[in-house]
This record gives C-alpha cells, structure tokens and sequence, in this order.
C-alpha cells in the first residue's frame, strides 16, 4: 500500500514545514500592506475620503493577518481559541 507521506513522522514533519512555510507568507504579505499604507498616511497628507478608503484597507488586512494565525494555530493544535480584545473588530490578541 502506498503511503501518503502522513504515516510516518518525517512525512508529518514535512507536511507541517510547508503549511507552517505557507502561513508565514500570508502573514508576511499583508505586512507589507500595512506598513504601504501607514507610510502614505504619514507622509502623503491625503484627504478624509483617501483616508477612510486606507483604514478599511487596513483593516482587512489586519483581517488577513489574524486568519492566518488562526491556521498556524490550527496547525500546530493550540486550536484557534483565544480572548477577544476590547478592540474594535474583537480580534485575537494573542
């Protein structure tokens, strides 16, 4: 019977680096985001309605970051639980 990489540890192993590997690039990614638009509002002194448009964008990108945390969370079996913070959005804040 052939083996799907699953029934031995290294297989394990191998396939939690690569989840792990992926995980890291979709929290890095948004980061990026994040730290575009926080540089534009500093220094590009928009108007309000540029401004609204880059919080939302944040926002969601937040949004990103913490789904991504709830995956490695998943991954490594600490589960996605966690405390909401009194922060608006109610995100993890572990």
């Amino acid at each position: 019977m052939a083996s799907d990489g699953m029934d031995d540890p290294k297989g394990r192993m191998d396939a939690m680096r690569y989840g792990i590997r992926e995980i890291a690039h979709d929290i890095s990614s948004p980061l990026g985001v994040l730290r575009m638009a926080v540089y534009y509002l500093q220094t590009a002194d928009p108007d309000r309605a540029k401004q609204e448009q880059y919080y939302r964008l944040m926002n969601e990108t937040i949004d990103r970051v913490e789904e991504g945390l709830k995956r490695l969370r998943t991954l490594t079996g600490s589960g996605a639980g966690g405390r909401k913070s009194d922060a608006p959005g109610g995100g993890d804040n572990r």
